[in-house]
């Protein structure tokens, strides 16, 4: 019986000096077994015909010839692939196969998954494209595992995969404008649900995602009151509190007097926009003091161990966020930059939507 997954090849023939010093071509033992399938039935080929090849050219094919063997189960495992469904008599094929070849369970598996698994993905991904999966659905994928005779661990991470990595292909879609609405949190959890896989709980993940929720609740709700020890009047209301350093320059810029006007307009998502993901270059910069800095919806409060300072919000002209911290361009005296090692991103967030709220 021919397979045709294998064609009869021609030896190499030797050189004038391999004919005169009896050297063989070990590379014609791979083109001796490749006839041999090629020729006869599985059933019919003995271990022992391998052996005899490799006595013949003085080699192991498990040593000398390893990607060749698998190459060869690879072809075959390809051809009965090619309808989505290994037979009964494919799969005693790929049996006598595994044995003539010598490959072990770990090789085998390791092919099943790359080539079956590969089938097996794609539909799976075709099913679950939508974020649900219904008794008809699994029970197709069901009859593709065992159809393509893959076991239940392969399936099942094959299938966890392309679950994951659609709900990480909604999360992207979702926290592209770096926010994340309580309608997308809930969609997210419930492709999750009907799926039956995790969410990615990477700590890097869920720090983005509860930044961009919170990001969105900024925006989007009342801004949150803090506790704090200010003493306050009434109409005053603290957002933020922050350890941080506060830097000066030594030169005093010149600026233009009497500016009514923030030259930065706030609106919803400016802030954002003006933010960087640069480090604040501090050469030119000297610290003043360290301390705690608040902020209210009037006025910017720091209280450092050796002084205390009060930034009224309609003095503010722009200010540029850092990843280490904001600068703050501000009417008359110099213009301080707040060092934080963090959280330099929601306080630009809260100091943008304080503004426009005095302003507007």
């Amino acid at each position: 019986m021919e397979h045709k997954s294998y064609n009869p090849k021609n030896l190499q023939k030797p050189s004038f000096f391999q004919k005169i010093l009896g050297q063989k071509i070990k590379e014609n033992a791979i083109v001796e077994v490749n006839n041999l399938l090629a020729e006869k039935d599985f059933k019919q080929i003995q271990i022992e015909d391998i052996h005899k090849i490799e006595l013949a050219y003085g080699i192991s094919f498990a040593v000398d010839f390893e990607n060749e063997l698998q190459g060869f189960y690879k072809s075959y495992l390809k051809s009965c692939l090619e309808d989505k469904f290994i037979s009964e008599s494919e799969f005693q094929d790929l049996r006598d196969l595994k044995r003539i070849l010598g490959l072990n369970d770990r090789q085998i598996s390791i092919i099943h998954k790359e080539l079956a698994g590969q089938i097996y993905k794609k539909e799976v991904e075709k099913v679950i494209q939508d974020g649900e999966l219904d008794e008809q659905e699994r029970l197709f994928i069901e009859k593709l595992q065992s159809d393509l005779k893959l076991s239940n661990d392969i399936a099942g991470s094959i299938y966890k995969q392309s679950g994951q990595e659609l709900i990480q292909q909604f999360m992207h879609n979702a926290i592209a404008d770096a926010r994340l609405t309580p309608e997308e949190e809930a969609q997210m959890k419930a492709i999750a649900k009907n799926l039956n896989v995790d969410l990615i709980e990477d700590e890097n993940t869920k720090s983005d995602l509860e930044k961009y929720k919170l990001y969105w609740r900024i925006e989007n709700e009342d801004m949150t009151e803090i506790p704090n020890d200010l003493g306050l009047p009434k109409n005053e209301k603290c957002y933020f509190m922050a350890e941080i350093d506060w830097y000066e320059k030594l030169l005093k810029p010149n600026k233009a007097p009497n500016n009514e006007h923030l030259r930065l307009k706030i609106a919803k998502g400016i802030y954002w926009r003006k933010m960087g993901e640069n480090t604040k270059n501090l050469a030119d910069w000297t610290i003043l003091d360290s301390g705690k800095l608040y902020l209210t919806n009037k006025r910017i409060i720091f209280k450092g161990k050796t002084s205390e300072k009060i930034t009224l919000l309609n003095r503010i002209l722009d200010f540029q966020v850092y990843d280490n911290g904001i600068d703050v361009d501000k009417e008359g005296d110099k213009d301080p930059f707040f060092k934080m090692e963090k959280s330099a991103d929601i306080f630009a967030m809260l100091l943008g939507k304080s503004i426009s709220q005095m302003k507007g």
